[in-house]
């Protein structure tokens, strides 16, 4: 499965940045998605066009991509992945700064908003947010995530009835 690899690095260097003080995958993973179906929902284009499955721990991006570019992130020194503690905890150093302009303005505006909206969310307070949006809800376990459910998600009050 191919994905933009220079907008998805640039994300996670962001995200790791500037998403709160314990990004790990489990948060990386669910602040990927809300950006992801954000934009595909207002554009019909996501950011990473990473491929999202249905998970115990929520949505995220397709497992084997998305770990593997993780450890490519890792091997090529823009990322550093700490064990915390004894647990399976971890947390996500970025060691480059992102390159913002390989974003648009609208892409920029999305990443901050979600960044900014979730920043004080453990992983597991995401698992539980997007466990509960329609996109999750719509398919099986295990089966991928249709970027057209992003429609349902409601996040700009289209289908609001008004009085």
């Amino acid at each position: 499965m191919s994905y933009n690899k220079k907008k998805f690095k640039n994300v996670v260097l962001y995200l790791a940045e500037n998403g709160g003080i314990d990004v790990g995958k489990k948060k990386l993973a669910k602040l990927l998605y809300f950006i992801d179906f954000t934009l595909y929902e207002l554009r019909k284009k996501s950011l990473t066009e990473m491929n999202y499955a249905k998970r115990d721990f929520g949505p995220m991006p397709e497992p084997k991509v998305f770990y593997s570019a993780l450890n490519d992130l890792e091997e090529s020194g823009d990322i550093k992945i700490n064990k915390i503690q004894e647990d399976l905890l971890e947390k996500i150093i970025p060691k480059n700064s992102p390159k913002m302009e390989v974003f648009t303005e609208e892409e920029k505006n999305i990443i901050e908003r979600v960044t900014q909206k979730y920043y004080l969310e453990s992983g597991g307070a995401l698992e539980r947010i997007a466990q509960s949006e329609p996109p999750y809800k719509m398919v099986n376990y295990g089966d991928n995530i249709p970027y057209h459910l992003a429609f349902y998600r409601n996040t700009f009050g289209e289908m609001d009835l008004n009085d």
